[in-house]
């Protein structure tokens, strides 16, 4: 991933982001592929179709692809920019696909997370959906690498939707729709989070959720996020507020008890609008708006990545 690209927007401090729809392989290697992943796509067909919104931030950046099945290549290079020095990358898969680092290959299943060391290089093949196109994110994190990594050959592969989803859910801090920045990004340092949260997984680090810091406070802040869907304000602001707590310390409450807080939100308010639509009697239209969602786009997208099927009344 690197720091440039014409098309970006700058936003707040030294982060650029964008959002941007192709129907042109051409366009998406010029403007995208080289300047923001820093690598190549060779698409499967001649249908190509991609959107990519994104976030640099620094040395690090975060970006989501959804774009036609075909192979993402990358070389092994030194981190880009002024800070030098170590760095990983991690992939996130919501479909198959198959990595191949030298002369290795193996299968990689849904909700597949890769964390590779940025000095390496590898090939991704993506497998389309059951919507015909790939999601696939790709975080760069400078500044540190994986202790296990170094017991890997440079490359992890670990299937855990709860690893997926708790990166993703950061990952949608810094780089939501519209491509436009958050204002938690001042509040939280998210690289750091995504990098803690990888190195605690592969060394293995679980434990029990009882013996994790705050995990009483953690429990009835997620009760109160289950009673209170419905309260379109209900977010870190609200949460702080509520348990006289700084935002930072709320997050920090969330990754001690390796949960995203972004994620338990949606979470909540899709169990909760799933029970209100199969019971009948109220549009979905309605219930959509009744529990927080604003955007029907974002509601359905979520719906069916949370439960693998649009809502049915």
């Amino acid at each position: 991933m690197r720091r440039i690209a014409s098309h970006a927007a700058p936003t707040q401090g030294n982060s650029v982001s964008g959002s941007i729809l192709f129907a042109d392989a051409e366009a998406f290697a010029r403007q995208v592929c080289d300047s923001v992943l820093g690598a190549t796509f060779t698409p499967d067909g001649v249908d190509f179709r991609a959107a990519i919104r994104f976030n640099l931030v620094g040395c690090s950046g975060a970006a989501h692809l959804r774009i036609t099945p075909g192979v993402l290549t990358r070389l092994g290079r030194p981190c880009d920019g002024p800070c030098g020095g170590p760095h990983f990358l991690v992939l996130v898969l919501r479909e198959n696909g198959h990595l191949t680092v030298g002369e290795s290959g193996r299968p990689l299943s849904p909700n597949s997370v890769v964390v590779v060391s940025g000095d390496l290089g590898f090939s991704l093949a993506l497998s389309a959906g059951t919507a015909g196109a790939c999601e696939l994110d790709v975080l760069q994190v400078a500044g540190a690498e994986p202790p296990a990594l170094a017991k890997a050959s440079g490359v992890v592969v670990a299937t855990s939707a709860a690893l997926a989803d708790y990166i993703l859910g950061l990952a949608d801090l810094v780089q939501p729709e519209g491509g436009e920045i958050g204002p938690c990004q001042r509040d939280i340092p998210i690289f750091d989070y995504i990098g803690a949260a990888i190195r605690d997984y592969l060394a293995g680090g679980e434990g029990e959720d009882a013996s994790r810091p705050d995990h009483g406070l953690y429990q009835r802040i997620k009760g109160f996020i289950a009673q209170n869907v419905k309260n379109p304000a209900l977010g870190a602001d609200l949460l702080a507020r509520t348990f006289a707590i700084s935002k930072r310390k709320l997050y920090s409450i969330f990754y001690d008890n390796r949960a995203s807080l972004h994620e338990t939100v949606m979470t909540a308010r899709l169990e909760a609008a799933r029970r209100e639509i199969e019971a009948g009697g109220q549009k979905v239209a309605s219930v959509i708006l009744d529990h927080g969602f604003s955007n029907p786009s974002t509601f359905y997208r979520n719906y069916k990545r949370h439960f693998g099927r649009v809502p049915r009344a």
